[in-house]
């Protein structure tokens, strides 16, 4: 029994040639995006809160109606006084005391710019303050929750 002959052309075949792989390429950029995302998802995070969370946080809150209705820190800064941004925060949370903030805001007015140091606590109708200490544009101390000038203070110590 003899084969039949093909009909048609004899069948092509294919050379396979290993096709060239990125799997390093891939790997490298998967591990630096899994190593970089937590750093830009924090300062993704700490750009909005200072720039949008500390309008919206309590103890700055009460430090702002403060100054803006307290009679000495419109004397030393002049009216109005603005809240021109946030230099150092720390906060700080224990079982059984509670949280405590302290924060030093950098002010303005037109007498000149100032800072406000503040330290509160979570109290139980919300933050209280325990601290206010205004710092005027002669370096000179006032302590805005006693409404008195700190020792070493500035021009109107006397006038208080």
């Amino acid at each position: 029994m003899a084969m039949p002959s093909p009909s048609g052309p004899p069948p092509q075949y294919q050379v396979l040639i290993p096709r060239r792989s990125n799997g390093c390429l891939w790997g490298c950029v998967a591990v630096f995006l899994v190593m970089t995302l937590p750093l830009v998802l924090a300062g993704g995070y700490w750009a909005w809160f200072f720039y949008q969370g500390y309008r919206h946080d309590p103890a700055v809150r009460l430090a702002r109606e403060l100054v803006e209705r307290d009679g000495l820190a419109r004397q030393v800064l002049g009216t109005p006084i603005t809240i021109s941004g946030v230099e150092g925060n720390a906060w700080s949370w224990m079982p059984g005391v509670g949280q405590t903030n302290s924060a030093i805001l950098s002010l303005y007015g037109p007498r000149g710019d100032g800072t406000l140091e503040i330290h509160s606590h979570a109290g139980p109708g919300g933050p209280q303050l325990d601290e206010a200490t205004l710092t005027g544009p002669d370096g000179a101390r006032y302590d805005l929750l006693h409404h008195r000038a700190l020792p070493g203070g500035g021009d109107l110590g006397d006038t208080i």
